[in-house]
């Protein structure tokens, strides 16, 4: 399987289609007063599935490479005791199972590498194998090194235990960051929806302060405008948020 895009399963496209759906109604009622203006939302089709598969995608991502380390961690450890390489992938995979379970991604690739492994396959390419197709950088390098350790030979234990911390220490500040970074994110879901609990609430209690909005060339244009600066506020507030290691 290919790690490197994502692709949404039937829940996904139903809750992604529901969600613009009904994001779609709410900004035509309130901005427009018109079913038509259910039009100007329809961008929204292939912009928003576009960002949720991204987000999917970067979370996957995330998850994967803080599994691959706990597994790699285990078989440091096995390394360190005196197995072979090769042992000790076997080792650190039926024990990551036990943890995990069958279903688990990494599981299922390590439980691959270890089928092909015995039937004489080279681990440094059954590795590298896997961490191209997850597309995630640190992997990729641990592969390199660990095909370059296998053909020049060197201290295998240090090398192999200095590459699992640097794997390790990255994803547990990406799980910090993310955890720090909840409490805004939550935050900015509220301003995100502050504008329209206002424009619902007058257009409620107090229809007539936005009935010149509605009907007319000129408010069109300023509710057009005015929704088009929202989603620039909003996508910058995203790119803000989105931190990068």
């Amino acid at each position: 399987m290919d790690y490197r895009s994502y692709r949404l399963d039937w829940k996904e496209n139903i809750l992604w289609f529901l969600a613009v759906l009904s994001f779609s109604g709410m900004v035509s009622w309130l901005f427009y007063r018109s079913v038509c203006g259910m039009a100007v939302a329809l961008p929204l089709l292939i912009l928003t599935r576009r960002f949720f598969r991204n987000y999917l995608l970067k979370r996957r991502k995330r998850e994967m490479l803080y599994r691959f380390g706990e597994i790699l961690q285990m078989a440091s450890a096995s390394l360190k005791a005196g197995s072979s390489l090769e042992n000790a992938f076997l080792q650190a995979d039926s024990e990551y199972r036990k943890l995990y379970g069958e279903k688990d991604t990494i599981a299922q690739e390590f439980q691959g590498i270890c089928c092909r492994m015995k039937l004489n396959e080279p681990l440094e390419l059954l590795v590298e194998d896997f961490a191209q197709r997850s597309g995630i950088e640190e992997m990729v390098s641990f592969a390199q090194v660990i095909s370059f350790a296998k053909r020049g030979g060197g201290d295998m234990v240090k090398i192999f235990q200095n590459t699992v911390e640097k794997i390790r220490q990255k994803a547990d500040v990406e799980r910090e960051i993310a955890t720090v970074v909840t409490a805004k994110k939550t935050e900015q879901r509220i301003m995100d929806l502050t504008p329209f609990a206002i424009l619902a609430y007058v257009g409620i209690t107090s229809p007539e302060f936005l009935e010149p909005l509605y009907g007319s060339t000129f408010g069109i244009c300023v509710m057009t405008c005015c929704l088009s600066i929202y989603a620039g506020a909003f996508l910058l507030a995203e790119k803000i948020l989105d931190i990068q290691i």
